[in-house]
C-alpha cells in the first residue's frame, strides 16, 4: 500500500483554501499513513477547463448588495489547479488501483453585460473531488510507460464571484452550489521514472470528461478539462 498527495499551485488566495491544504498535510504524520510502503507527492500543472453554457444565468448571494447575475453562454475556458490526497493500493506486479479527496479550482474570467457597465466579472468554481482510479506500468525498467483510468465524483462547494467595476468598488460575493455530485472520466498515458531506490518520478497527460450531474439533466452543460499530472514517490 502506499500514500501519495496530488496538488498543484500553493500559492493560495483563500483563507478557507488554507486550512483544507494544512488539514491535509498534517495527516501524513498519522499512523495509518505511516505505514505505507511509500509516499507520493505530486503535483499538476494549470489545469485547462473548456465547457459550453447554454445560456445560464447564475445568481450571487448578494449580502445586502446589489448584484446582477452572471451570464453564461457559448463555449468558456477555465484555468485553475487540483490538490488533495490519495492512497495507492499495489494488488499485482504493475497494476494498482487508488482513491481519495481531492480540492479543485477552475476560474473564469470575462466582461460585464453592457446594461451593468464596464468593468469584468471573475467566477471561482470549486469542488471537493474523489476520484477512483486503475493504474498500470507496463515495465520494471528504470523508464516504463504509465497508464491510469477511472472517474472523478465531484461534491460542488461555494464558489466565488469577484466583480470589478470601473469607478465603483469591487464586489466579493459567494454563489452556492446545486448539492449534487458531478460524474467524470479519466484517461492519463504518460511515463514513470525511477529516480533510485528511493524516490520515483510519473507524469501524465490526462484529459476528463464530464459525464454529468446526478439529478441535473436541465443544467447539464459539456465540458472536459486537459493538464498534466506530475507525482514524486518516495519509498521507505
Amino acid at each position: 500500500m502506499s500514500v501519495y498527495l496530488s496538488g498543484c499551485q500553493l500559492t493560495l488566495c483563500h483563507e478557507q483554501e488554507f486550512l483544507f491544504f494544512a488539514c491535509l498535510y498534517a495527516y501524513s504524520d498519522c499512523p495509518i499513513l505511516g505505514a505505507a510502503d511509500s509516499i507520493h507527492l505530486g503535483d499538476t500543472i494549470p489545469t485547462l477547463s473548456r465547457t459550453y453554457y447554454n445560456y445560464r444565468y447564475l445568481y450571487p448571494e448578494s449580502d445586502g448588495q446589489v448584484v446582477e447575475p452572471v451570464y453564461l453562454n457559448g463555449y468558456r475556458w477555465s484555468s485553475g489547479y487540483s490538490a488533495g490526497i490519495s492512497v495507492l493500493y499495489n494488488y499485482a506486479p504493475g497494476w494498482s488501483v487508488s482513491s481519495g479527496i481531492w480540492f479543485q479550482q477552475l476560474s473564469l474570467r470575462q466582461t460585464r453585460q453592457p446594461v451593468a457597465g464596464p468593468g469584468s466579472v471573475s467566477l471561482h468554481n470549486r469542488v471537493i473531488r474523489f476520484p477512483l482510479l486503475l493504474n498500470y506500468y507496463s515495465s520494471t525498467q528504470r523508464l516504463s510507460p504509465y497508464f491510469s483510468l477511472g472517474v472523478f465524483v465531484d461534491l460542488p462547494i461555494t464558489s466565488r464571484v469577484v466583480v470589478t467595476r470601473d469607478g465603483e468598488s469591487t464586489q466579493y460575493l459567494r454563489l452556492k452550489p446545486t448539492p449534487r455530485p458531478i460524474f467524470h472520466g479519466f484517461v492519463g498515458i504518460g511515463v514513470r521514472y525511477k529516480l533510485n531506490d528511493r524516490y520515483t518520478l510519473m507524469a501524465q497527460p490526462a484529459w476528463v470528461y464530464k459525464f454529468g450531474q446526478l439529478g441535473g439533466a436541465t443544467t447539464y452543460d459539456t465540458s472536459f478539462e486537459l493538464s498534466i499530472l506530475t507525482q514524486l514517490a518516495y519509498t521507505f
